[in-house]
């Protein structure tokens, strides 16, 4: 799943003290089970800085609805096909997602695919242009000859990765089973062809889990492509050589999951576990392993409306880990028995308990009363926790309520203008 360029990323990210955090051999053995191709490098430790105490108070309940119907799409039409009320729309997507007859329409919107104010006549001139653009890109390796590849190192390696990770990628499902498939070639030749488009990164493994989901709904290599375009844009820093993306990802979920809950994150941390690596796949490939693959359709669709805030992937993670806590501090699991307990969670998580959750979470922060650091001689951790920009919508009138918090300061906005 993991690209053997993930070594050393997590120690060299948070530098833990050899004394705290040299690991036994089945320790790091069994880390390695959940984050393939790591090899811890120990070095020593920068503080942190403590989080003001915040009120959270309590949390409130939220509820779902049914998905998005393919009327009330149309409703949101105007006579020339532009998408109108787009933050209502948004909205109603976010709490009920997509029925699946509508997936293959409104992805292309949500991935940024097509513009919501395009008008049907100008996506047809696009799609036009796409398809001639992908095609091109596609003879630029169907015409490579083998003696130029063989002379290509990085393309020869690429094409060997996709060709093992495409043979493995959703067997299971009905558009991947079977040897042969028209779905493993077109999920193949996608992958190859994103190479051209970006050969710096090229192909990464994990990246074929990414895609699978897309190329099933859109049913169509050519936007299907440029779907899952627009989704590595937002996914890109994951896959880099220096996963910076996760990184900060990770160092993010640690801060949120400390103010959030305090006493959980120590217990994590008196088990060598506040760094959260167990999280690692969670974050990589956006759960896609850990649901099944119509709950990771609903998750997805739902966290690219961009609502209730720009990390609410952070606080789906923070929803799972609330729900389990009990049982990992009752049962007083240690290094071993967490990661083995987080990675046995796949495909027992209810998506719908998640998501109302992970909103109840993000309405909990966003209503909280922040405690003086000055007056409790605390020192705020400066810098910014979640990028948590929060957007709230209840008419066709919608309004972008924003805050932030940074230094733990929740700053508010109340127009769509706001920066």
């Amino acid at each position: 799943l993991v690209s053997s360029r993930i070594t050393n990323y997590i120690f060299d990210a948070f530098r833990g003290t050899e004394e705290q955090h040299q690991r036994p051999p089945e320790e790091v053995e069994l880390l390695g089970e959940v984050i393939p191709g790591l090899e811890i490098n120990q070095q020593e430790e920068p503080g942190f800085e403590v989080i003001t105490r915040i009120d959270l108070g309590t949390r409130p309940e939220v509820n779902r609805t049914g998905p998005l119907s393919s009327e009330d799409w149309i409703r949101h039409q105007d006579t020339e096909g532009r998408m109108i009320n787009i933050p209502l729309l948004k909205q109603v997507i976010f709490k009920g997602g997509l029925c699946h007859a509508l997936r293959k329409e409104a992805w292309k919107f949500l991935l940024g695919y097509v513009p919501w104010d395009s008008t049907l006549e100008e996506r047809k001139v696009l799609q036009r242009s796409r398809t001639d653009e992908y095609f091109r890109m596609k003879l630029q390796w169907k015409s490579v000859s083998e003696e130029q590849e063989r002379r290509n190192s990085r393309l020869r390696d690429y094409r060997s990765l996709i060709e093992k990770d495409v043979n493995r990628t959703d067997r299971s499902n009905r558009f991947y089973e079977g040897m042969d498939n028209p779905g493993l070639v077109l999920l193949h030749d996608i992958l190859m062809t994103y190479c051209m488009f970006d050969f710096d990164l090229g192909y990464v493994q994990g990246m074929s889990d990414l895609l699978s989901p897309i190329l099933y709904v859109m049913e169509n290599e050519v936007d299907a492509f440029w779907c899952f375009v627009c989704f590595m844009d937002q996914m890109h820093q994951n896959f880099e050589e220096q996963m910076q993306g996760m990184k900060t990802q990770l160092i993010q979920l640690s801060t949120l999951l400390r103010l959030l809950d305090l006493s959980f994150w120590n217990y994590l941390e008196s088990q060598d576990s506040g760094f959260l690596y167990f999280c690692f796949r969670w974050l990589l490939i956006r759960f896609k392993r850990e649901l099944s693959f119509q709950d990771v359709l609903r998750l997805w669709e739902v966290m690219w409306t961009g609502l209730p805030c720009d990390n609410f992937h952070l606080l789906v993670c923070c929803a799972i880990l609330d729900s389990e806590k009990q049982k990992i501090m009752e049962e007083n699991y240690g290094f071993n028995e967490i990661l083995k307990h987080i990675n046995e969670l796949s495909m027992k998580l209810d998506i719908e308990d998640i998501l109302q959750k992970a909103e109840g979470i993000c309405e909990q922060i966003t209503s909280c009363k922040v405690r003086s650091a000055t007056s409790d001689n605390e020192y705020v951790q400066q810098r910014q926790i979640t990028s948590l920009k929060v957007h709230s919508a209840t008419s066709a009138n919608e309004y972008v309520q924003q805050r932030q918090i940074t230094s733990l300061k929740v700053r508010s906005a109340t127009s769509d203008n706001e920066p």
